[in-house]
């Protein structure tokens, strides 16, 4: 998915045109700074053209065209929230449909670049990022349904989404099956070392003792096939240690020393195994669930979120679209994630001033 360049449509050899229709309305000074902000854009010193356009918006905030360019200049520099909120205003600011279907346009493909960011990170952030991109380009389409680019990104969108979904449903079934087989070697570490030490305070040997052997090789084994025992490889070369790479160790000395048998030190390397192993999921979520009773539930008042604004904020959109170089034609979006939480927080004190009982419509909530 191409989400480098604005479209040509809202490039600045067009936009240089509506100069003209400022000359009009706007005084020469909003309008002298508005084409050095263009001349900037096009000879790509985009921090260069922000500065200008952020002074032109000073003198004429009302100019839907100053607002677009200033938008494309900070999508050209990275900032795509930034630039979202700034073709969020151009939208709220244009007297035509086309210009309004571009803004929206170009504020689906902002919401995209930042979703990149997070498909790693957070996956489920990902997936609603692509579809409020989805949303907004619907929304692009139904100011000027000519837009193709953005029919061809609502459809890539929503399909990533589906993609980001599928991921989280395998991470899940992954994570299961993991705790499941933590539970189960805890289970069998803890029933081996009460054997063990059976068999030392016994002074047994001979075939119990093998048996326990060849079960706590198996033990290791099903370890190995899980691959939980091997190091994990990270960025940069360097690796750390699978979640059950101690435990494994301590299992397979455990098993050669009942070969021996030493059977003290088989014993202390179980009982060594099952400290090292991942604590048991069960437990960890009897004591989550434990603290989550003792949180005080005010703090969950929907009147009073503002608060989880941060929350949001810290949402950084799309993951990493370099698969789907096909997409064409992403130019900057128009609503910012502030924008979204600026309507947001513009709904909750709407939501607050409703009278008890009465009935309003709620505006929909990106």
């Amino acid at each position: 998915m191409k989400v480098d360049r604005p479209s040509r449509r809202g490039r600045v050899p067009r936009l240089l045109s509506c100069m003209l229709l400022l000359a009009g309305t706007v005084q020469a000074n909003p309008t002298k700074l508005f084409q050095q902000g263009n001349k900037a854009l096009a000879d790509e010193q985009f921090e260069e053209a922000i500065n200008l356009y952020v002074e032109a918006v000073e003198e004429a905030p009302d100019s839907a065209e100053i607002q677009y360019n200033l938008g494309h200049a900070q999508y050209r520099t990275g900032a795509f929230t930034d630039a979202a909120g700034s073709y969020e205003f151009a939208a709220s600011l244009a007297q035509t449909d086309p210009l309004r279907g571009q803004c929206w346009y170009n504020l689906g493909n902002c919401m995209v670049r930042v979703a990149e960011g997070l498909r790693e990170s957070d996956p489920h952030a990902t997936g609603s990022y692509c579809y409020q991109a989805a949303e907004i380009y619907r929304t692009a389409l139904s100011y000027d349904a000519q837009l193709s680019d953005a029919a061809y990104n609502l459809e890539i969108s929503l399909h990533f989404a589906a993609e980001i979904e599928e991921k989280i449903r395998d991470n899940r079934e992954k994570e299961q099956q993991e705790n499941e087989l933590i539970k189960y070697i805890r289970k069998k570490l803890s029933e081996f070392i009460e054997r063990q030490g059976t068999l030392l305070n016994n002074n047994t040997k001979g075939n119990p003792q093998q048996t326990l052997e060849k079960e706590t090789h198996e033990l290791a084994k099903v370890m190995a096939e899980s691959k939980l025992h091997a190091d994990i490889a990270l960025p940069a070369d360097t690796k750390i240690p699978g979640p059950l790479k101690d435990t494994y160790q301590h299992t397979i000395t455990a098993a050669e020393a009942m070969a021996v048998p030493e059977q003290v030190v088989a014993l202390n390397e179980l009982i060594a195994a099952l400290g090292a192993a991942p604590e048991d999921p069960d437990q960890q979520e009897g004591d989550s669930d434990e603290d989550s009773e003792n949180e005080d539930d005010s703090d969950m008042d929907y009147e009073e979120s503002d608060e989880n604004s941060d929350l949001y904020e810290e949402a950084n959109p799309f993951g990493n679209f370099s698969e789907y170089e096909e997409i064409r034609g992403v130019p900057p979006p128009n609503k910012t994630e502030i924008d979204i939480l600026a309507e947001e927080t513009r709904n909750q004190e709407r939501r607050k001033k409703k009278k008890a009982g009465e009935y309003k419509p709620v505006e929909k909530d990106w």
